[in-house]
Order: C-alpha cells, then structure tokens, then sequence
C-alpha cells in the first residue's frame, strides 16, 4: 500500500473513531473496536491521539457487576466551536455551537439590512466578536462559520447571487469574512441550512429522505435525499416560490401570473389586511385569526389550500419520508397545523397517503443552529 494511501486510510479511521464516540459516548474502548471492527490495539492509539488534539476526555469509569471496570470515553462538549449566522430583511440571528451540538449562545439584532450589503457586513463582524468575546471563545476554538442566506448561492464561491428579499446581487461575503476570524466561512441558502437542525443529530438523521418547506418573507423549500441536500445544477433546487398555483392569478414581480409567494408569503399576507388597521406584522394578523375575525380566517384558509397543492406537488415528485414545515404562521399555531393537515388530506394523492407531515419547532433558531451543524460538519478535520 502507498503512504499516501495509508494516511488517507489512518485519516478515516480516526474520523470513524470519532463519529462513534459521538453517537455512542459514554463508551469503552473494547466496545468501540467491537463496533467499528477496529483492533483494540488501533482503537487505543486513535483513541490517545484525539485525547492529545483535546476532542475526547477518558477516564471516567463504568460500574459492572464483576471483574475491572472499563474506562469510558466522553466527548468533550468545549474541544471546538463553530458559529450559525441568519440573514433576513430585518434581523442579523447570531449562535453558538459547542462540539456536542448544542447551541450555548443565541442573539438576535434587529436592523433593516435590505439593500445594505456593507452595512449588514460590518454590523456582522461587531456582532460575532462581542458574542465570542462575552462567551470566552478563543480564536483558536473556533472551527468555521456558517451563513444561511435568503436566495439563490453559489455555495461552492460563497457568493450571494441574488436575494430578492435582501436586494442583493453578486456579494462575495465568503471572501470578505474569510481571515477576519481565522476560520473558514461556508455560506449556502437558509432553508438548505436550516433542514440539518430540523433532521435532528447530522452524525445520527432522523430522516435521509425529507423537505423542508419555509414560509418566511419568502417561500421555498430544501429537498434531503439520501441524506444529502439535492442541489440542482446551480443550487437552484427548491426555489418554489415561482412554481404556478393559479394561471389565472396576481402578477408576480417576476413577470408571471400565479406564482404560490403571491399566495402565501407573510409579505404577500399583509398585503391582504384591511388598511385600516394598518396590520405590520404576522403576529397581528394571527391575533385577528383568535379573535375571529373572518377576513383573517379567510387569509388562513387560503394559505392552508395553497400550501397543501405544493406539499402534493412536492411529494409526488420525490416521495419523502417526511415533510416539515416552518414559519412564524404555523410554528405553534395549532389551529393552523390541523387545518393544514386537514387540506393535505384533501390534495394529496391517496396512493401516497397518510405520509407523516410534521412542524418545526426550532423557532428563529433553526437556520442558525443549522448552519453551525453544517459548518461543524463540512470543516471537521481530524
């Protein structure tokens, strides 16, 4: 064998070691080699080696009815920190991801970014260094960044596109934040973000095959097959805000009738409100909805209708196991989540039926924890 080849092959092994104490910590030694099939001997150095880069902790030890106790191996939750980033109309969301997964650190500033790409940059860069500085971040421990954008990516480039709810075009925020921090950047569309903190654990999935579907200041979708995110040629894979509802229908800004962010965008939705209560935002429109009024009640039937032909769109094409829906309008609106459940018997073909649709409950959280995962994920090198 090469020695090109034989460090390759070192390299991920040690990569297996660490997936499994991840999955399976607290565990032994003898229990990781009889899992991945590794000789104790191998185990015990791979083992030493991620002690020594600080990634795991031993010596913790586990009671047994007789003989010698074995040494467990932990997962240290402070070896390495990657930070989540989302970028909307009119708030920066900022987080923290310990290696564990875990998000220890979540902010939200509020400020009007459309149209402002160097204002937003600078704001960023302040941003992540009080946040790392209150947390007592090193530099050193910070393994990469994250950034789930609104639009179409280059997440190869790192370069925004376009943003039609930012105005953005063409902004390469991956050159301009690399070597700021000393870490790597990735960058990627939210929603493509925002599905690993929707699938539970990345090393563990909870689905391999599901979508997440995203009603926001837009609407859009991310499509998980086998376990990785489908693409498409150019990333533009899940831009379904322009996919026909109704032909007939509103002028789209894009030139087309009947585009589903006419019918169901939260921008879309206030423009719907009588102007004299002068409705500002989702959470208002909802408050009408409890109180009954029936103009808000229509504005809900009609997203739920809209909604449930694209979700029957979607799952004809790909089948999933699931589909997941996020949004301020139905994340914790139970009224909501049935009526949708209740439309989406009614549309979706029976041969696929019931298929398990589900509800996100990550709130503003879910595109930054995402996109730390993601970034955890894409940049760990051992």
């Amino acid at each position: 064998m090469k020695k090109q080849d034989q460090v390759q092959m070192r390299k991920q092994n040690k990569y297996i070691v660490l997936d499994a104490i991840r999955q399976m910590a607290p565990i032994s030694r003898i229990q990781l080699s009889k899992y991945t099939k590794m000789s104790p001997t191998t185990i015990t150095r791979i083992v030493q080696e991620l002690e020594a880069e600080g990634f795991v902790l031993e010596g913790i030890a586990e009671e047994t009815a007789i003989g010698r106790r074995p040494t467990l191996i932990h997962m240290r939750d402070d070896a390495l920190y990657t930070i989540g980033i989302e970028l909307d109309c009119f708030a920066i969301r900022i987080g923290i991801l310990d290696f564990l997964g875990k998000l220890i650190a979540f902010q939200e500033v509020k400020c009007s970014i459309r149209h402002r790409y160097d204002e937003a940059l600078h704001l960023l860069k302040q941003s992540i260094d009080n946040m790392m500085t209150e947390y007592h971040i090193a530099q050193e421990k910070l393994l990469g960044i994250g950034i789930g954008i609104p639009g179409v990516i280059n997440n190869e480039e790192g370069i925004i596109v376009s943003s039609e709810q930012l105005k953005w075009e063409n902004c390469h925020i991956r050159g301009d934040l690399n070597g700021v921090f000393g870490c790597e950047v990735i960058v990627d569309n939210e929603l493509k973000m925002q599905i690993y903190a929707e699938i539970g654990d990345i090393y563990t999935p909870q689905y391999s095959n599901c979508i997440l579907v995203g009603i926001g200041t837009g609407i859009g979708a991310s499509i998980l097959l086998n376990g990785e995110v489908y693409r498409g040629i150019e990333n533009k894979a899940g831009e379904i805000s322009h996919i026909t509802i109704n032909p007939f229908g509103a002028m789209c800004h894009c030139g087309k009738r009947g585009c589903l962010s006419m019918y169901v965008s939260e921008v879309s939705l206030l423009k719907r409100t009588p102007e004299n209560l002068n409705i500002q935002s989702i959470e208002e429109l909802l408050h009408c909805v409890n109180q009954g009024e029936q103009w808000a009640i229509d504005i809900q039937q009609d997203v739920a209708t809209f909604l449930a032909i694209a979700i029957n769109n979607l799952v004809c094409l790909y089948e999933p196991e699931a589909v997941i829906v996020s949004g301020e309008m139905i994340e914790h609106n139970s009224t909501f989540q049935q009526l949708l459940r209740e439309k989406c018997k009614q549309y979706i073909w029976k041969e696929l039926q019931p298929f398990d649709l589900q509800f996100s409950n990550q709130l503003k959280e879910g595109v930054v924890k995402g996109a730390a995962l993601q970034a955890q994920k894409q940049l760990l090198s051992v």
